[in-house]
C-alpha cells in the first residue's frame, strides 16, 4: 500500500462525516493484506493514508518527521494510536504522553489531541465511532 501526500480524501480531521460518507471507496477491501512499509530513507515528509474506512471504523497510516507537530484536533470516535516505528509525544487526557514503536495508547471520544514527533515516527491510528439506532445493545450496560 502505497502512502500518499495530504489528499481531501485523507484527511486527519474526520469530524464531518457527511464530507467523507462510508460509501466512500475503501483503499483496502475486506480479505486483502496491507503492507505497512518501514520509513523510507531520507526526507521523510509528513503524510497520512486511509487505509480503511467503514461506517464505523477507520484506520489511517500516519507519517510525523521529527519536529513535525499535528496540531490539537478531535476524532469523531475512541482513538487507538499504535506506534510502528520511531518515538513520538502526544498531549491527550490533560498530560503529555511519549508512545515509541510497539507501544499503543487508547482514549476516548471527542477527546483533543496533538501529536509531536520526537523522532521520525509512522503510526496507526484507529478511530472507532459508536452503532446507534434501536438494533444496537450495549453490552455491560
Amino acid at each position: 500500500m502505497n502512502i500518499v501526500p495530504d489528499h481531501p480524501e485523507h484527511t486527519s480531521d474526520f469530524k464531518d462525516r457527511e464530507e467523507h460518507p462510508a460509501t466512500v471507496q475503501p483503499h483496502v477491501k475486506p480479505g486483502e493484506t496491507v503492507d505497512v512499509q518501514q520509513l523510507a530513507a531520507e526526507p521523510i515528509i509528513r503524510m497520512q493514508s486511509l487505509l480503511v474506512k467503514t461506517d464505523n471504523m477507520q484506520i489511517v497510516h500516519l507519517i510525523i518527521p521529527a519536529g513535525e507537530t499535528i496540531p490539537t484536533h478531535e476524532a469523531q470516535g475512541e482513538v487507538i494510536l499504535h506506534c510502528l516505528e520511531g518515538r513520538v509525544s502526544f498531549t491527550a487526557l490533560k498530560y503529555t504522553h511519549e508512545l515509541k514503536a510497539g507501544q499503543l495508547f487508547y482514549f476516548h471520544i471527542n477527546e483533543p489531541i496533538s501529536i509531536q514527533g520526537i523522532e521520525h515516527a509512522s503510526l496507526l491510528v484507529t478511530i472507532i465511532t459508536a452503532k446507534l439506532g434501536q438494533s444496537v445493545k450495549l453490552i455491560g450496560n
